[in-house]
Parts: structure tokens; C-alpha cells; sequence
């Protein structure tokens, strides 16, 4: 085939059909649900509603997917934080894959990435980007840079020290739980060789990553480590500790592989020779240690150190620990073994992800019919949004630029108005410093509340305790169609409206 066409411009190379049947998935997984859910997922919701203060951190969490959140949503809408969650991924499997050709060789490298989607993190839990989804690429690109350090070529370590650094940076600003991994890394680092320390790397790298900490680190200073203070309650244990949560968590990680392994026995691969075939792959014994050490150290490390305290071990914190799960599972098949049974892997995967697509599509757009209550995403946000806007320009000339409540209802009506408005998380300044009293008496707030959540209306001392003539109250309810809830019954909505006095209309 000639290689420019009649207008002179050059013919694109050919995709292969796994690069197409990827794109076809990724396109899925970013359109369907926007299109089949009237509502985000509550972490979305939520990292939206923060991320539209741009601090530089937030009451739970790091900023990082707070910001990436709100900028996917100001770009593409609904479908923002969908295909958020598609690129947390495929950035993910791009670090996997050359992680994977330089310990397995490139005969196995793309299969060792794409096999990751038969691990149910990389399925469903990408629908709500959140700060656990967006270690995956962190944790990915750490283990990569980590392996170069340590074992690739001598002239560009340097540039890997860098970047190592960098990751570690972007890493912690997504979720603090990424120093688990270079607690891992560290340790690894230094059995290899102790004397790395007298090199000008690792102290590069922690300089790096220390400049991209570093304004973050002076918001917690001046917020109190608010961070930790929900952590501290997240990860506390109930009336008596649970010196078992351990091995729950455990246990629930291996569920999680259960399509891998499904696939894998299926297609003919049999686990009984790994540790022989293991040493065949990465021949070299430190390498080995290395590629044991990273893939599930992390995951034993907090199931240890949960059970010893009695922690609660949540499910989801094992998110970011798997990117190499398909790397350790063939590394354990023998070449000569893998060769015949790669077509097959390959259909069953593609077969896999199809029957997820289809169970992703069937369960938002249908499944409601049968439940007795519905999910966050079966709420009525753009309803709830026009109502609010339609509701505030009645009583403002200005437009709404704070929603105060919880960070559910107030998040949903703040992403429903144009311009997007913010969130006065519970009504609290300290939960969301950007919205000062100033602020208030200048703009004003509109505080919505779920009927039935509260015995009368939720406490906001921030509005209600200001000096008489701060602003004109106004309050009623809203009963807004909702088609996904059992019977049909309407949302019912509580507001109060606090519009400062040169905003009054006539």
C-alpha cells in the first residue's frame, strides 16, 4: 500500500484489534454512565465540590483529585470524572507494561498490563474517582522509577531519581497512604545497595518531592493537620478493636482477584510450578526480591500493622497495591507454557470486560427498578440544581455563589448552577476555609437539606447567628419529581435563602 495518499497526507498506521477493542472500552466506561446515571457518585460529588475551592488541601484528603476532579468536570461536564477514572488507568498500565518488558521481556509486557483489567479495581471502582483511583498511576510510576534506580542503565539514573521523586510528590498529594509504598521502596533500595545514600539520587529525589509538598505541607501546619483527624476516626476501631481486621483485608484482596485467577485457570495456566518458573523469568535473585517485595509488601504491611492495632481496615485502601499482580502471575508461567494459551487469555479477558460493561450498563441504567431504596446515583442532581438557580433568582439579583449543608446535597446543588458555585461543607467555615463571613455577608448562601435528615433544620451558626440586617431569610421546600425513587415519591428538599441586602430584588 503506498504510503501518502492522493492529497499528500500519510495513511495512519493501522490499530491493532486490541487497541481498538480498549478504546471501545474506555469509550464505554466514560459516555454510558453519564448518559444512564442522573447523578455522580458521591465521591465525585464531593471531590468536585472541594476541588472548586482550589486549596491546597481539603478537611479529608490531600488536593490532588480534588483538583483533577474539577477540572475534568469544567472541561467535559458529566463526562469528566468518568474519563478521569479511564486515564487513572491506562496512565497506570503504561508504567506496568515497561515495568513489565524490562523484568519479563516484551513478549509478555502488554499482557502483564492488560490482564490488570481482570482485577476488579481496575473495573467498577473507576466509576467514582477518588483518591484511592488516583494512586493507581502513582503507585505504577513509583514501582517503575523505583526498578530503574535500582537495576536499569547506569547513565540515566539520575533522570529516574527525579522523577521518583516527583511521583513521590503527586503520590502524597493524592492520598498520604502512598508512603506505604515508599516505606516499601525505600527498604528495598537500601538491601540492594546501602551505599546509595552517598550518592547525590535519593537526596534529589527527596528534594523533588519536597517542593512539590511543600505548599501543602504549610496548609496543614496552618489547619491543624486536619487530615489526620479524620483518618484518625476512618481507620478507628469500634468499642472493642479488631485484632482480626487483618486478614479480613486480606481476604477481601484476594476476592478481588478473583477474575484473574478465574481467567487464568480457565485459559490453562496452573500456579503449581510458579516459584520454579518465577526464577526462570527474572533470573536474577535480588530482582526477584525486589518484584516480591513491591508487589505485596504494602498489602501485608497494613494488614499487620491493622490487626496489632485493632484498626478497621477498609476494603478500598488496597486500590493502588495491585499493579503487579498479572506481572507475579506471569512470571510464574514458563514461556513454552504461555505461547500456546495467549490467543485464549486474550479472548477471555476481552469476554470479561465485555459481560462488565454490559453488568455496568444493565445496573445504572435499569437495575433501579428493583431496589427498595436508590443509590446516590439515582438522585435527581439536574433537577435539583434548576430548581435551586430557579429558586435563588427569585428572591437575588446576584447570582448563587455559596450552597451551604451537607456535602451530598449542597455539592449537588452547587455543580447544578452556572457558574458553578461553592460548597459550605456543613455550614462550617472551618470545613471549607475559602468561604469567609466577609465572603457571606457579601454573596450571601442558600442551605438545603434533605427533609427527614435532621430534627428541623441543620445548625449554621456561620448564617444564623450574624447581626440583625446581615441579609433577608427566606425558606420553603421543594418536592422535586423523582423517577428513580421507590413509588415515585418526590425529593423533598428544605432551603433557606440568606440574601445580603444589595442583592434583594425589588
Amino acid at each position: 500500500m503506498d504510503a501518502v495518499t492522493a492529497a499528500g497526507w500519510p495513511v495512519a498506521r493501522r490499530w491493532p484489534a486490541w487497541a481498538w477493542a480498549l478504546a471501545a472500552y474506555v469509550l464505554a466506561w466514560t459516555l454510558l454512565p453519564a448518559l444512564l446515571s442522573p447523578s455522580l457518585p458521591l465521591d465525585v460529588v464531593e471531590g468536585i465540590a472541594w476541588g472548586q475551592a482550589w486549596q491546597w488541601g481539603y478537611f479529608k484528603h490531600p488536593p490532588l483529585p480534588a483538583w483533577l476532579l474539577v477540572a475534568s468536570f469544567q472541561l467535559l461536564g458529566r463526562f469528566g470524572p468518568y474519563l478521569l477514572g479511564q486515564l487513572a488507568v491506562l496512565l497506570a498500565l503504561f508504567y506496568v507494561h515497561r515495568l513489565a518488558r524490562a523484568l519479563l521481556g516484551p513478549e509478555r509486557a502488554g499482557l502483564a498490563a492488560l490482564l490488570l483489567y481482570a482485577v476488579y479495581y481496575y473495573t467498577w471502582p473507576t466509576l467514582e474517582f477518588n483518591h484511592n483511583m488516583a494512586q493507581l498511576p502513582a503507585w505504577a510510576a513509583l514501582a517503575w522509577h523505583a526498578h530503574q534506580v535500582a537495576y536499569g542503565a547506569p547513565g540515566r539514573q539520575l533522570r529516574h531519581w527525579l522523577w521518583l521523586g516527583a511521583w513521590a510528590g503527586l503520590g502524597l498529594l493524592a492520598k498520604y497512604s502512598t508512603a506505604v509504598l515508599l516505606l516499601c521502596l525505600a527498604a528495598s533500595l537500601l538491601w540492594h545497595d546501602a551505599r546509595v545514600l552517598r550518592r547525590p539520587g535519593p537526596w534529589l529525589a527527596l528534594a523533588v518531592a519536597g517542593l512539590v509538598l511543600a505548599p501543602h505541607m504549610l496548609w496543614l501546619v496552618r489547619h491543624g493537620g486536619m487530615p489526620f483527624e479524620y483518618f484518625a476516626a476512618r481507620a478507628g476501631g469500634g468499642p472493642r478493636p479488631d485484632h482480626a481486621s487483618g486478614l479480613e483485608f486480606l481476604a477481601v484482596q484476594l476476592l478481588a482477584h478473583a477474575p484473574l485467577l478465574a481467567i487464568a485457570l480457565a485459559c490453562g495456566l496452573r500456579p503449581w510450578r510458579w516459584r520454579w518458573n518465577l526464577a526462570v523469568a527474572v533470573a536474577e535473585p535480588a530482582q526477584r526480591r525486589w518484584l516480591l517485595v513491591v508487589a505485596l509488601a504494602p498489602a501485608l504491611l497494613v494488614a499487620a500493622g491493622g490487626s496489632l492495632l485493632g484498626a478497621r481496615l477498609h476494603p478500598m485502601w488496597g486500590t493502588p497495591m495491585w499493579n503487579l499482580s498479572a506481572v507475579l502471575l506471569l512470571a510464574g508461567v514458563a514461556p513454552e507454557g504461555l505461547a500456546p494459551r495467549r490467543a485464549a487469555l486474550g479472548r477471555a479477558l476481552a469476554l470479561w470486560m465485555a459481560l462488565m460493561t454490559l453488568a455496568m450498563a444493565g445496573y445504572l441504567g435499569w437495575s433501579w427498578q428493583g431496589r427498595a431504596q436508590p443509590t446516590r446515583m439515582d438522585w435527581p442532581a439536574q433537577a435539583l440544581g434548576a430548581q435551586a438557580q430557579r429558586q435563588w433568582q427569585q428572591l437575588a439579583r446576584c447570582p448563587l455563589r455559596v450552597v451551604a449543608g451537607s456535602i451530598w446535597e449542597a455539592g449537588l446543588v452547587a455543580e447544578g448552577v452556572r457558574p458553578m458555585a461553592a460548597v459550605l461543607v456543613d455550614a462550617d467555615p472551618r470545613l471549607s476555609p475559602s468561604i469567609t463571613p466577609e465572603r457571606l455577608r457579601r454573596e450571601g448562601a442558600l442551605l438545603v437539606w434533605h427533609v427527614g435528615d435532621y430534627d428541623g433544620a441543620p445548625a449554621a451558626p456561620v448564617l444564623d447567628q450574624a447581626p440583625p440586617g446581615t441579609w433577608r431569610v427566606s425558606q420553603g421546600e421543594w418536592r422535586i419529581p423523582w423517577p428513580r425513587h421507590v413509588g415515585g415519591a418526590p425529593l423533598h428538599i428544605a432551603w433557606r435563602a440568606y440574601v445580603p441586602p444589595a442583592c434583594e430584588r425589588p
